[in-house]
């Protein structure tokens, strides 16, 4: 037989491009799940490279030569050319870069997905699709396993797997590990029944399936241990449609007595594994009740539900405003809150992937990612269907897995993981791939293979470029971070042209700021409103320039376009406010505005007193006191009144602070 790779045959199998294209995806995946989930920036940078790696392979290789058929082909063509178009009109181009890079990468490889699984060299296929699922449910166990470690002896009171970053004690993830885990759950009981056989006695099969229903069972328990229950009614969605699809297939309805015996075997198992570990847990740390969060009296109460609905309007209202391209990827954080009604109400999503994608990239970019699920998922459905019926079906799995982080992805959003989002788009591809016909007609092979490299090839380039500059960047950032002011601003003055330049500029406008050089902090805060106009942020460090340099009326101006922007999110722009005010001798417009500004310090002070969003952990506390005592004296006649609001907020801050002070500390960081 012809070596078609032009290598000795008995190294062949070991390097030919596919094998090399395998191990390089399932190498990446296994790391990003369990480094953070693949949240962090150099996951997205990485994700590029590999990306470049596959297509460019895939390219070379004698046996990638399966067209994609024209209706998943061209919409998926175009949602990486609208994101691409969305980002070179985007209002907020400092952020979204990443989110450009992932997605585009995304689609590159579902489309190599489909090619994959329309091999006409079977066993190849087989052993690749089996080599994923391993590889994916080994990595979730070692992640499970990780978690519960986590979860015991740190003082975060939610399961999160390897989802989290111990630099910060804020940043675990608990809901997106839930996301994770209602993907792959599915592909672990594939792979741990796909090769189970029937023992000779009723004794070995009992043990074989307690075996392998523990290893169900202990994934399902990371789930409920995440106490989300957006996941778990994800959860439940899922298991009504696999049952809906096993119905129909099943001639022998008797099975339904042990379908529901060993459903109700694992889920007891799951319910002991749950108690054990917070059993385990309750001897350091405090165990969330499962009662307070069904009956959304847990601390964040039915806030996480109203506020929810809020980001669901809000970007309706944002994506109708720019229907075409979006305000940009990334740009929700920034734009949102200029439609903000509530103190930290604010997200950098707008929970929901449909709308997100109206509103940053714009309507069409949405239509064309609903359309493709629609073709994928009205396909594999009716192919399901006409299937027999088998103890694991991977068409089915992968319908259900699919099913179950979309489903969880119309009420939050968790695909900047690179951990999930990487695994559920080679899902979709498999799974698009698994419901080709022949006679459905392919774009050319010329055509894809020429427009998917030069895809990759941008992409390529554009993350080597912009990598130089995270690496500046970031070296300036640690700088800054020990005190070393100098060498901050060397580090970041070599950073300039760097288009990703996210918050650069504003630390380098707020360091001049320090260093009373305020010409120059309004020359770096320009490189900044280059790129993004509709941060509160830079226009409050634009009114203190002008406040410096003791031009208030220039710093008034910028102080009310902070202060519609960013109100209900840093109570010091309204500070900044009312003293430039003063300053200016402009009492009677704080006068006219009293009533204003009396609603917005109730709403801080009710924020406070609720420790909404864990605000007295925050700056705000202390300048809430300070605009307090600002109008107390401006207005003595009430000065009880304003010095009652600052004592309430300064001793329950001191509380809060105090009792996370006294919390026990991680036994592991």
């Amino acid at each position: 037989m012809e070596n078609v790779y032009d290598i000795p045959m008995p190294f062949s199998r070991l390097y030919n491009r596919e094998t090399v294209v395998q191990l390089l995806l399932c190498s990446f995946l296994a790391a990003a799940v369990l480094w953070r989930g693949g949240k962090s920036i150099d996951a997205t940078w990485i994700l590029s490279g590999v990306t470049f790696a596959v297509v460019l392979l895939s390219t070379l290789s004698a046996h990638s030569r399966k067209g994609v058929p024209w209706v998943l082909w061209f919409p998926s063509i175009g949602m990486m050319l609208w994101i691409m178009l969305s980002y070179l009109n985007s209002t907020t181009a400092n952020y979204g870069l990443d989110e450009v890079l992932r997605t585009s990468s995304f689609i590159l490889l579902f489309l190599w997905a489909i090619r994959f699984t329309q091999r006409e060299e079977q066993r190849f296929l087989q052993s690749g699709i089996t080599n994923f699922v391993r590889v994916l449910s080994i990595v979730t166990l070692v992640a499970c396993a990780i978690g519960v470690i986590v979860y015991v002896f740190q003082p975060v009171n939610r399961f999160v797997g390897t989802f989290f970053d111990a630099r910060f004690h804020t940043d675990y993830w608990p809901n997106a590990w839930a996301n994770y885990l209602l993907l792959v759950w599915p592909i672990v009981y594939y792979w741990v029944l796909s090769d189970w056989k029937q023992e000779a006695t009723r004794a070995q099969r009992t043990a074989s399936f307690a075996a392998r229903g523990f290893v169900l069972a202990f994934i399902l328990s990371s789930v409920f241990l995440s106490f989300s229950r957006g996941a778990i009614i994800a959860f439940s969605g899922q298991l009504l449609l696999w049952a809906g699809i096993t119905y129909i297939q099943m001639k022998q309805r008797g099975v339904w007595v042990k379908i529901i015996a060993a459903l109700i075997g694992v889920t007891f198992m799951a319910g002991l594994l749950f108690q054990f570990a917070n059993t385990l847990r309750a001897d350091m740390h405090e165990v969330l009740s499962v009662e307070q969060k069904v009956t959304f009296s847990a601390s964040e109460g039915t806030s996480s539900v109203s506020e929810r609905s809020a980001f669901w309007q809000q970007a309706f209202s944002l994506a109708n405003q720019k229907p075409a391209f979006g305000w940009g990827p990334y740009s929700f954080r920034f734009v949102q809150p200029h439609l903000q009604h509530g103190v930290l109400a604010t997200s950098d999503h707008p929970h929901n992937i449909f709308l997100k994608m109206a509103a940053e990239n714009g309507w069409p970019m949405a239509f064309l990612f609903l359309l493709v699920l629609l073709l994928i998922f009205l396909r594999s459905i009716d192919a399901e269907l006409r299937q027999e019926r088998t103890l694991a079906p991977l068409g089915t799995i992968l319908l259900v897995s699919i099913a179950g982080v979309i489903s969880h992805s119309l009420i939050d959003y968790n695909l900047q993981f690179v951990g999930i989002a990487l695994p559920f788009w080679l899902m979709l591809g498999f799974l698009a791939g698994h419901t080709v016909k022949p006679s459905d007609a392919t774009v050319p092979l010329p055509l894809t293979r020429t427009v998917e490299m030069c895809f990759a090839t941008i992409l390529f380039c554009v993350a080597l470029y912009e990598g130089a500059f995270l690496v500046t960047s970031s070296i300036g950032r640690h700088a800054e971070a020990a005190g070393e002011t100098r060498q901050t601003l060397v580090w970041y003055e070599r950073s300039v042209n760097e288009h990703f330049s996210r918050d650069l500029h504003l630390s380098r406008t707020n360091i001049h700021i320090q260093n009373q050089e305020f010409t120059t902090a309004e020359r770096t805060l320009r490189d900044y409103f280059s790129q993004n106009k509709q941060d509160a942020r830079a226009w409050k460090l634009q009114a203190e320039i002008y406040a410096g340099m003791n031009q208030y009326a220039k710093a008034i101006e910028a102080y009310e376009t902070a202060y519609s922007y960013g109100k209900y999110n840093d109570i010091g722009i309204t500070l900044g406010l009312v003293q430039s005010y003063a300053q200016n001798n402009q009492s009677n417009v704080i006068q006219a505005r009293k009533q204003e500004f009396d609603e917005l310090i109730k709403q801080y002070s009710n924020a406070i007193l609720l420790n909404t969003h864990f605000i007295t952990l925050s700056p705000n506390v202390e300048q809430f006191i300070e605009l307090c005592e600002l109008f107390a004296e401006l207005y003595s006649d009430e000065a009880p009144v304003y010095i009652v609001y600052a004592a309430k907020a300064d001793d329950h801050a001191s509380v809060e602070r105090q009792r996370l002070t006294a919390r026990p500390p991680g036994f592991l960081w």
